[in-house]
């Protein structure tokens, strides 16, 4: 049996102490700035104008605060600071920002980027590039679009919420929009030869906006979708439009009213449920042709207008009004996006696994073909259900001022 002496015992557990170092690159979250939002704008010397909204915990010291429009930081009453710098590239401003801030920018929180329309205009290729290369950055962040500058929207404080930023990942979670992150986008770079996709458009801050900033809640956020290609923005789609891309898509939340006039007055209708199906064919003459097959479910939350539904003939009013509603915000977001020879909805894809010799013809010149499909709907409620109660408030008025039959 080999002896250790006493000596050599401490040696090694003295080498063994050298090695357990603990954590030597943690970093104290009293030395981190953490990232809420980040908003990428073009200036006037057709930099990259970097801007990021910086929690403030209670009773800090925004130590980081400075004077001048381009590289300073503000205070604002939400809890938040927002601090910005220029530079030739995302990764070049990101450097200059955190050159100006006291503590270390920490992304793991950070749940938005908003492009200026300005930037978008310009391409956000190499922005995308630095956002999936960089490792502190989020790949679940929400993208949006802003019709003005993103430091204005970042700006916005809230009423309800700690910060714009905040409010505007709640209201996409909601049937006022939708969520698009980096892992979506970049799944339709992958997949789209002309590297089309679809973003929520939100309005200028000034837009949003009382004096001082504070938000003015007469004013939405959002204004439908912002469309890019090839990494750069090539319209937009409005309310209407963008309600019809998302049935498109399938991406119509459960919680999505539609409202169409009918009889006399109104009738409202909450989905419950929806199914959209694509089923591509090129016909014989050449002709490319998409069958769109859409099925819904409804509950009536209003009905204003002379039409019971317990009655056969007054229900199927109800329904083909139903109908007409979704047909018609459907054929309005395929003619803006045949316009702009921008398909958001996957169509190639759909030729892609049924044509896929047809497809490879077309591939390199798809933006082209894509505006030639020729859509066939099929637009159908499944169920309509009538809600508590039966018939309508209109004919209970009616029933009362004639008295009791």
């Amino acid at each position: 049996m080999m002896r250790i002496s006493p000596r050599s015992g401490a040696l090694a557990a003295m080498a063994a102490l050298l090695l357990l170092t603990g954590c030597w690159d943690r970093i104290e979250i009293n030395d981190m700035a953490i990232v809420m939002g980040a908003g990428i704008d073009q200036d006037d010397q057709n930099k990259v104008h970097l801007s990021v909204e910086v929690y403030l915990p209670t009773g800090s010291s925004a130590d980081s605060a400075q004077s001048g429009s381009d590289s300073g930081s503000s205070k604002d009453q939400s809890g938040t600071i927002t601090a910005s710098a220029s530079g030739g590239s995302l990764s070049e401003a990101l450097g200059h920002l955190q050159e100006r801030l006291s503590r270390r920018l920490y992304w793991g929180h950070n749940n938005i980027y908003i492009i200026g329309k300005k930037r978008a205009e310009h391409g956000i290729q190499e922005d995308l590039e630095f956002v999936l290369r960089f490792i502190g950055m989020r790949e679940r962040a929400s993208f949006y679009v802003s019709e003005g500058r993103a430091n204005e929207v970042l700006q916005v404080v809230p009423y309800l919420e700690r910060s714009a930023v905040e409010a505007l990942r709640e209201l996409s979670k909601t049937q006022v929009s939708t969520e698009v992150d980096m892992k979506h986008i970049l799944e339709r770079i992958v997949r789209n030869p002309e590297q089309t996709f679809y973003v929520p458009h939100v309005l200028s801050g000034p837009e949003m906006v009382d004096k001082g900033h504070i938000r003015n809640t007469d004013e939405p956020y959002f204004r439908g979708l912002a469309v890019l290609k090839n990494g750069k923005l090539v319209g937009t789609l409005d309310n209407d439009s963008m309600l019809g891309t998302l049935w498109l898509t399938d991406r119509v939340k459960s919680s999505t009213q539609i409202a169409y006039p009918a009889g006399r007055g109104k009738i409202t209708m909450s989905l419950s449920s929806s199914s959209t199906e694509r089923l591509p064919r090129i016909l014989p003459d050449g002709t490319w042709e998409m069958r769109i097959k859409v099925r819904y479910e409804g509950d009536i939350v209003q009905n204003t207008a002379s039409l019971d539904p317990m009655k056969p003939e007054e229900l199927e009013q109800i329904v083909e009004g139903a109908n007409t509603y979704i047909r018609s915000r459907i054929e309005r977001a395929l003619e803006s996006l045949q316009k702009k020879q921008a398909d958001v909805l996957d169509f190639g894809e759909q030729f892609h696994k049924k044509y896929p010799k047809a497809w490879k013809q077309e591939k390199a010149n798809w933006g082209k073909r894509f505006a030639e499909v020729k859509p066939v709907l099929d637009v159908q409620i499944a169920t309509v259900r009538q809600g508590v109660m039966t018939g309508d408030i209109p004919s209970l008025f009616r029933r009362e001022e004639g008295g009791d039959e």
